[in-house]
């Protein structure tokens, strides 16, 4: 298994927030403000899952992918970026097996500039994102690896997502003078339509490699790095929903007055907290806490079911069989991306719990999906 190159600066932290049922206008008495005390919330154990299910990814020597992948998938298409390379776009059918490379980074025919970020459309198409400069290209694949430019952006964007409604949003971090607001929304033909969270950081900014938006079923939810808040997109309003006090790991009160690339040495050291990624499908949320301190990294995953709230607790330095989260589908299973390596010593240990019966035994070790789901009664 290809190894994950240590901490890049990619910096993981999600945390809890709790789901609007309207569409109206946020009160701050309607922001949630959650904390990461270690006592808060239920600790949880991996037998408190039952894993109803597992894709394997078929892998090959052309396709050997790390650990820290960006996955985004649809009922019948599982899209893949090795986030430590950035230099293609690797495909697979709903049932794992390999289709192709496609957005190829070089500058051939066919290929593209960069690749910074990805979401998928209908009719099992990839939608594909080009920063350059100041700008960006928005690119369509084809499941065929077909590939056409549908715009450019004259706004300098690392991350966006494709609206159920139609149009685009984009996030281009803190990248003055570039970026004079941090998001975006567009149209079809990448005409901005409205601009959100007015950009007024001056310093230098480490450049940033981060997913900002997540899917909600009443919309999108953005956040970004070194931000303690997390927002929610619907009805072309993007309001703040979710404060967290991170406590001790709290940036200090100065970050925003000095430049990144001078505090960070002092801020990783000291270690800090800050968003990764946040989920929601009907009744079930699940939040991505990470901590940073030096070279280590611990996670808290909050699994939000109805009105109760419980903690998973993990390091990076475990065996991370349920470390990253992905998403969750239509039937609320939480998906979780591992290698069979790992599952394979956990069934080993927990055979009542976790199985490698029905995943090939191949000369590479490869990625898998678990269908997770938490025990009924905790």
């Amino acid at each position: 298994m290809n190894k994950p190159n240590p901490i890049f600066l990619s910096i993981e932290i999600v945390l809890f927030f709790s789901m609007l049922a309207c569409s109206k206008p946020v009160s701050e008495e309607e922001i949630v403000n959650v904390s990461i005390a270690p006592d808060d919330y239920s600790t949880l154990s991996f037998q408190d899952f039952t894993v109803q299910g597992m894709t394997a990814l078929e892998t090959r020597e052309d396709n050997l992918m790390g650990m820290d992948l960006r996955i985004k998938f649809s009922d019948n298409l599982i899209a893949v970026m090795d986030e430590t390379k950035s230099d293609k776009l690797h495909l697979f059918d709903g049932k794992g097996k390999y289709l192709r490379a496609v957005a190829e980074v070089g500058e051939g025919p066919g290929t593209i500039q960069s690749l910074r970020d990805f979401d998928l459309e209908k009719e099992e198409e990839v939608l594909v994102l080009s920063p350059f400069e100041d700008k960006a290209k928005v690119y369509k694949v084809s499941k065929n690896g077909d590939l056409s430019e549908l715009f450019e952006l004259n706004y300098g964007a690392n991350s966006f997502a494709k609206l159920k409604e139609g149009g685009f949003l984009f996030q281009g971090s803190y990248n003055l003078p570039f970026v004079k607001h941090r998001v975006i929304q567009t149209d079809n033909e990448g005409n901005i339509r409205q601009r959100y969270l007015e950009n007024d950081y001056e310093n230098q900014m480490l450049p940033m490699l981060e997913r900002n938006f997540f899917p909600a079923d009443q919309g999108l939810f953005m956040m970004e790095i070194f931000n303690p808040n997390i927002y929610l997109y619907q009805g072309d309003s993007l309001a703040q929903v979710l404060y967290a006090d991170f406590g001790y790991y709290n940036l200090p009160s100065n970050f925003w007055e000095v430049d990144l690339m001078d505090s960070f040495g002092k801020i990783n050291e000291d270690g800090f907290a800050t968003f990764r990624a946040a989920f929601q499908q009907g009744s079930l949320m699940v939040i991505d806490i990470v901590v940073q301190k030096g070279r280590t990294v611990s996670k808290y995953i909050l699994f939000k079911k109805g009105k109760e709230i419980y903690k998973l607790k993990a390091d990076k330095d475990d065996d991370m069989l349920f470390y990253y989260p992905i998403g969750i589908n239509r039937d609320e299973q939480v998906l979780f991306l591992t290698y069979r390596s790992i599952l394979a010593k956990h069934a080993q240990e927990f055979p009542d719990t976790f199985s490698v019966d029905g995943l090939p035994k191949e000369d590479f070790d490869y990625p898998v999906l678990l269908q997770v789901k938490l025990i009924e009664n905790l």
